[in-house]
């Protein structure tokens, strides 16, 4: 088979089992978002990702469904088929035995990470996708050198840019081949200019952010008015503090836990080819490792230093995970060739295919999101308990996002108002008041939700904070608390949950789905501590814990409750399950100190403070 039979037997094995996989509907994290910035044209969260936005639009247009979520989670499936094919083409152009390569790049899409996202309205295929793009024309140019290629491969580094900022990963590794193998073609200072001219327009798409931001009834994350304002959406400035805020320590804990995705990503029995793969690839192809292995290190660099919940982490690991899929290849290659010299391996083809069958009867399972309905049903509940007119404020992105979906695109509940407390596209603040310094904003928004408690109108949270009126308080209403004045607060008497969607057992382990399963639980335990069963809603507290057992956000909310009701045993071993899972937060410290000072332990308490405060202080 050539290259690009190869390629292409690739990505139709890869799609069909996608589409067998593919989630229905909306999906957790930034599922909703996404879906509802691509059908209205709109600008999503930092980076903006406009080329995902206009090829998934296009896309949704040619598909005959009626479903729009399921239409753009196909967008998704198609780039990362895509992918998977580009990667088993580059394989075979660098010499690799067909079944080999054709083996290596379904081996990538079957893996854990990279197949949970490729069956959800999520950008990272169409990145990787020009990630092996760049590989490719890089490898070209250094060994062609001619002008075109030069030009063509910094078109493609810029329009890779406009998929995700990844790309900018690989970059240096480019530069070092070029410089290296062809340093007298690029001593040239027109064909140079030209080159980074061809970069600019492949870049100039982002020209779609300024220009649909605000318009239509897309999604949009915030404004977008001057260039100051594009080059912080542009380069992610959010998230900045994020990056390589850690201590050594915790460096050293997300290199571990990145050492054991890569062995769960792959079959363990495959993971020595990684390595080796690596080792031939230096011997053999040095252009090819300087690519991947540049990408690799660039790739831990910046993410071993992140400090995000180790939940989310995995899928910013991708761009080393398929530069090691492009090592795998190469060793498995090697290891085929060196059995070859004993008689030709006639068991070339049972071994191809028995690869794919361990990864795939790994992660089937797993993967599979054609019957997870449990983000949308989570949504339609919370829905469900409002009253006529109501006005609802979410806050982060997982209820926030699906939510936006049915009301905007789904066209739900049109009486019910949505906000989110920290913005992100569905403000209490008009687009020209983001100017303001982020303390008046805070301000402003209290002020706000102040205005909507004395407007009449049924006012609910997701998540309880400070009440924004004087005598009034959250009562739990459902999977929501309602804010009243505290004397019209009476209890109720019974769980008004509908616990149905919890109850799914057995179809995902997603951590970001059993964290919304768990919920349920913790808002029934909410409901019968109101009526009076603490026995009851300590078991509820319990069972939320047990479900989402991975997430520090529900643990410490687990412990806080038991701290209320003077569990201290259990209040502790639910705070010290937080620290474990995240011990770069401040909040778990000092509930714990909280807890010691109750027990007398003053002394712990207070060197439990001091490390809560050293967390607050730094950026």
């Amino acid at each position: 088979m050539t290259g690009k039979s190869t390629g292409l037997l690739a990505s139709v094995m890869a799609f069909a089992v996608y589409m067998l996989t593919l989630c229905p509907t909306v999906y957790v994290e930034g599922s909703g978002e996404l879906i509802g910035a691509v059908l209205g044209l709109g600008t999503p969260h930092p980076t903006g990702y406009p080329l995902f936005c206009l090829s998934g639009r296009l896309i949704s247009v040619i598909l005959p469904f009626d479903r729009p979520a399921y239409e753009i989670n196909i967008a998704s499936a198609f780039f990362a088929a895509a992918a998977c094919g580009g990667l088993a083409w580059l394989l075979r152009e660098r010499g690799v035995q067909a079944w080999v390569a054709l083996t290596s790049a379904l081996l990538f899409a079957f893996s854990r990470t990279f197949w949970s996202q490729a069956v959800v309205a999520e950008v990272y295929g169409q990145a990787l996708c020009l990630v092996v793009l760049v590989i490719a024309m890089a490898l070209r140019a250094s060994e062609r050198q001619y002008p075109r290629d030069l030009l063509l491969l910094g078109w493609l580094m810029g329009l890779g840019l406009t998929a995700h900022l990844m790309q900018v990963l690989i970059w240096p590794g480019v530069v070092v081949l070029l410089v290296w193998r062809c340093s007298g073609f690029i001593r040239q200072v027109r064909l140079v200019v030209q080159a980074i001219l061809a970069v600019v327009g492949g870049y100039s798409l982002v020209a779609y952010l300024p220009l649909r931001n605000g318009l239509g009834d897309g999604f949009h994350w915030d404004p977008i008015p001057d260039a100051l304002s594009l080059w912080q959406h542009l380069s992610g400035a959010l998230y900045r503090s994020s990056f390589f805020s850690l201590p050594l320590e915790g460096m050293l804990l997300n290199a571990q836990r990145w050492f054991v995705q890569v062995m769960g990503e792959f079959h363990l029995l495959l993971v020595p080819l990684l390595f080796w793969g690596g080792y031939v690839a230096w011997r053999r192809d040095r252009d090819l490792f300087v690519l991947t292995g540049g990408a690799i290190a660039c790739n831990l660099l910046a993410a071993l230093n992140y400090h995000r919940d180790p939940n989310g982490l995995p899928v910013f690991y991708l761009l080393s995970l398929i530069c090691l899929a492009m090592w795998l290849g190469v060793g498995f290659d090697d290891l085929v060739r060196k059995l070859g010299r004993f008689g030709r391996p006639a068991f070339l083809v049972p071994l191809c295919a028995m690869a794919v069958g361990l990864v795939l009867a790994d992660h089937y399972a797993e993967s599979d999101r054609s019957e997870n309905w449990i983000a949308e049903r989570y949504g339609r509940d919370i829905l469900a308990d409002l009253p006529a007119d109501a006005v609802l404020i979410a806050e982060g992105d997982d209820a926030a996002f699906v939510l936006d979906y049915l009301l905007r695109i789904e066209k739900m509940r049109p009486d019910v108002s949505l906000y989110n407390r920290v913005g992100r596209g569905m403000d209490l603040l008009d687009w020209d008041e983001h100017d303001l310094p982020p303390r008046e904003q805070g301000k402003l928004r209290k002020r706000r939700e102040g205005e909507l408690a004395r407007s009449g109108r049924p006012l609910f949270y997701i998540v309880p904070r400070r009440a924004p009126l004087e005598g009034w308080g959250f009562t739990p209403k459902g999977l929501l608390y309602r804010l009243q004045p505290i004397s019209t607060n009476p209890a109720t008497g019974q769980v008004q949950i509908e616990m149905a969607n919890a109850m799914v057992k057995g179809l995902f382990r997603d951590a970001w789905v059993r964290k919304i399963q768990s919920n349920y639980w913790f808002m029934a335990g909410e409901d019968l501590m109101r009526a009076g069963d603490s026995t009851g809603a300590i078991a509820a507290y319990q069972q939320a814990a047990s479900v989402a057992y991975d997430s520090r956000t529900t643990r410490f909310n687990v412990a806080l409750e038991f701290y209320k009701n003077n569990k201290l045993e259990d209040a502790t071993l639910h705070a010290q399950a937080a620290v474990e899972i995240d011990p770069w937060k401040a909040d778990p410290y000092q509930l714990l100190a909280h807890i010691r000072r109750k027990q007398g332990r003053i002394g712990e308490a207070r060197e439990l403070l001091k490390k809560a405060g050293e967390l607050r202080l730094e950026p």
